[in-house]
């Protein structure tokens, strides 16, 4: 197994090159879907309703949460 590899930002360089800051946010994104434990289904529901509507999950989420806050008050 390789152990070897790139280090491509370290925290208190400059701002995060693209590239890192798109698989961060991928990460955060699926760790809040397997957090939310939502069956298979739904998770892909989420995945193509967020890319659909040029979002990010976490994004998409967050209106779900604010839409159903709205109704409720």
């Amino acid at each position: 197994m390789e152990t070897s590899f790139e280090v491509v930002w370290r925290k208190g360089d400059s701002e995060m090159p693209k590239n890192v800051i798109r698989i961060v946010n991928a990460a955060k994104d699926e760790l809040l879907l397997k957090s939310l434990a939502l069956p298979y289904d739904a998770t892909d529901v989420i995945r193509y309703n967020a890319s659909k509507n040029a979002k990010t999950i976490s994004e998409y989420i967050s209106s779900l949460v604010m839409a159903s806050l709205n109704v409720a008050l």
